[in-house]
Parts: C-alpha cells; sequence; structure tokens
C-alpha cells in the first residue's frame, strides 16, 4: 500500500469538510468565537493607564499653580480633584481614593520665574507597580508642557533650555491597541486552530466513527492530512475575519507585506493544528485533551509568546520554554508586519522555525498514530 495518495486524502478531506458544515459548533468556534474575542478583548485591552485620580493641595493660589494643575488635567493620565491639606492626599491614597497626589509650595510662581527650581512634591501609590512606573513617564512629558503653559513658550526660553524631541516610531501615539490587536490575533488562531482538531478528532474517536476511517485502505498519512486540511482552512477563514476588524474597526495600520503575513500565518496555522492533532491521538478523551489543549497550547500561547510580558525581560528558562511553541515567533511577525513592515531578509529565520516546528510535529503525529484501536 502506498504511503500517501492524494486520491484517499481528498476523499478524507471531503468527509471531513462536509462534517463540518452539518456541524453548527464547529463553525461556531472556527468563525464567531474569533470575532467575538477580538472585538471584547480589543475593545478592553489599554495597557496606557489613563484617568488616575489624583489629589492636589494649592498653597500657593496662582495663575501658575492653575496652569500646572490644568495641564495634568488636560493630559488625559490624570483627573484631578482639590483637597484641604497634604495630610488628606495621604489619607485618600491610603483609602484608595487617589492613586496620586501633588502639593504646590507657597511661593511656586515667585520662585518659577526667579529661577530658583520650585520644587513640587509627588505622592505616588506605589502599591501598584503598573500604575507607578505609568506615572513616573508621565511625570516627565507633562512637568515640560506645564512648563511652555506657564511661560507661554517665550523665545528665550527655547534657547536657555534645550528640550528633548521624542519621536516614536511604527507607533506614534503609542495605542495599545495598535500593539495588543495584532498579538491578539495569535491568540485567537491558536485557541481556534488547536481546540477545532482536538475536540474533533476526539469526538470521532468517542463515538466510534474512527473505527470505520481505520478500516479503509488510507494510509496514517493519508488520514492525518485529510483530517487536517479542513481546519486549516476554517483557521485562516478566523484570521481573515480577524484581520479584517482589526484594520476597520480598530484601524490598526498595515505596512507590511501581504504575503509574509500570510506565510507566516499559514505555518502557525500548522504548526498549531499538529499539536492539536497530537494531543488528539495521545488522548482520545475530550475532557483530557480539553485539559491538555489549555495547559500546552493555550496558557503558553498568552504567557509565553510575548503578547503580554516581553520575552527580552523573562529569564533564560522562560525563553528557552517559550521557544518550543510557534506562538513565540509568530507573535513577532504578525507585530512586524502591521506596525514596521520588515523585509523577508530580515526575519526570515522566524519563518524557518515556524516550518520546522510544524514539520516536526506532523511527523511525530504520524508515526504516533497507530492504525489499531488499543
Amino acid at each position: 500500500m502506498k504511503i500517501f495518495s492524494w486520491q484517499r486524502t481528498l476523499a478524507i478531506f471531503s468527509k471531513e469538510f462536509k462534517h463540518i458544515l452539518r456541524d453548527p459548533f464547529t463553525l461556531i468556534m472556527a468563525l464567531i468565537l474569533p470575532l467575538l474575542i477580538v472585538l471584547i478583548l480589543g475593545s478592553s485591552i489599554e495597557f496606557n493607564i489613563k484617568s488616575i485620580d489624583l489629589a492636589y493641595v494649592d498653597t500657593d493660589k496662582t495663575i501658575a499653580a492653575q496652569n500646572l494643575i490644568q495641564t495634568f488635567d488636560s493630559s488625559g493620565y490624570f483627573k484631578s480633584y482639590e483637597v484641604e491639606n497634604p495630610d488628606a492626599i495621604f489619607d485618600d491614597i491610603v483609602a484608595g481614593r487617589a492613586r496620586v497626589g501633588i502639593v504646590v509650595p507657597p511661593g511656586f510662581e515667585r520662585d518659577f520665574f526667579t529661577n530658583n527650581n520650585p520644587e513640587i512634591q509627588v505622592l505616588v501609590d506605589g502599591t501598584e507597580s503598573s500604575t507607578m512606573s505609568s506615572v513616573s513617564n508621565y511625570l516627565n512629558t507633562i512637568n515640560q508642557s506645564a512648563v511652555f503653559k506657564i511661560l507661554d513658550v517665550p523665545a528665550q526660553y527655547k534657547t536657555q533650555n534645550p528640550q528633548f524631541k521624542i519621536r516614536y516610531l511604527f507607533n506614534p501615539e503609542l495605542n495599545s491597541r495598535w500593539f495588543a490587536v495584532p498579538g491578539l490575533a495569535a491568540v485567537i488562531i491558536a485557541l481556534v486552530a488547536i481546540m477545532l482538531t482536538t475536540l474533533t478528532i476526539c469526538r470521532e474517536w468517542e463515538r466510534g466513527s474512527m473505527e470505520m476511517l481505520l478500516s479503509t485502505p488510507a494510509s496514517r498519512l493519508d488520514i492525518i492530512l485529510g483530517k487536517v486540511a479542513p481546519y486549516a482552512i476554517l483557521s485562516f477563514v478566523g484570521f481573515v475575519l480577524v484581520f479584517v476588524v482589526a484594520r476597520i474597526v480598530f484601524g490598526v495600520p498595515f505596512v507590511g507585506d501581504y504575503w509574509q503575513l500570510i506565510l507566516g500565518t499559514w505555518l502557525f496555522i500548522l504548526g498549531y493544528l499538529a499539536i492539536g492533532l497530537l494531543i488528539s491521538v495521545s488522548t482520545k478523551k475530550q475532557e483530557v485533551a480539553i485539559q491538555y489543549a489549555a495547559i500546552i497550547g493555550l496558557l503558553p500561547t498568552v504567557i509565553l509568546s510575548g503578547f503580554i510580558f516581553p520575552i527580552e525581560y523573562m529569564s533564560a528558562g522562560y525563553r528557552y520554554v517559550s521557544s518550543l511553541f510557534p506562538a513565540r515567533f509568530y507573535m513577532d511577525i504578525t507585530r512586524d508586519q502591521f506596525l514596521k513592515g520588515s523585509l523577508f531578509v530580515d526575519i526570515w529565520w522566524l519563518y524557518v522555525v515556524l516550518a520546522l516546528q510544524a514539520v516536526i510535529i506532523l511527523v511525530f503525529c504520524v508515526f504516533r498514530f497507530k492504525r489499531s484501536l488499543e
């Protein structure tokens, strides 16, 4: 018997595709679920902290002090309210009513215009590291904006005090959705691909329909390719829907090459379909397969792919573990092609790694898959 036959593979593909069209759950998982996830998470994920409650005490009562507070309000990062004394600021931070406190000292305006470098006390709630780091970054920008507002940007100030002009490449507005949504596409594809393959094939083992398939002349390679192909197409359709939502709904730019993104997506899909297939041929039980899919596929995709935590800041051990999963490399491809647009010669190694991972896992599935019922 031949190891591989296009005729047998197409027959299995046709059978599996008809089964998908008759199964509403599979279609919902492949087409509706990605749209729901990208719409909900894409709208809710926000790495830029805004509207931070800020309590302040203005003991100077001058126009310069008012302009300083107005600069904080107009930035959009803070939402200020006035309290009576510095002790009230401390009490509000302890009670959680404020995250930041500012005390404008007496003589602030006088010291400001006489170049005495007035000092402003800033109190930050240090129990939340995300707020603390964000506030530290915001203060540097707001400080310079306040100086311009108070001095009305005089020409002599610009000559005496040179300022840094910061330009953020690829995401000039630091829009967190531009960063999150392309990465979210990798998480959604991984979830759909691994769940579809795992649950569908395990369901056939439990219902006994796999016995009929094993009784045919189809080889192990025929069965695996015929099973994987329909879900690869469904997963890619899900990706196209996510791409459309990212561009139209969230306005994420795309500056790369479509063929590079499509190539990387297909390699990524094949890798996760292979992982799902490996889980299904190893467990043959839906309950067990779901647990393995969450542990092996979903959690590493979210935690160890760079979607939330940058890979370069992880310890060496976790970086090595993250390299075992295709999401680690596809995350770089999708974000690069959406925002940066690198040439293929610059990131070719990412595609090579994805291809090797997909081939290795598929080959292992072929040898793991047995044409027997024990």
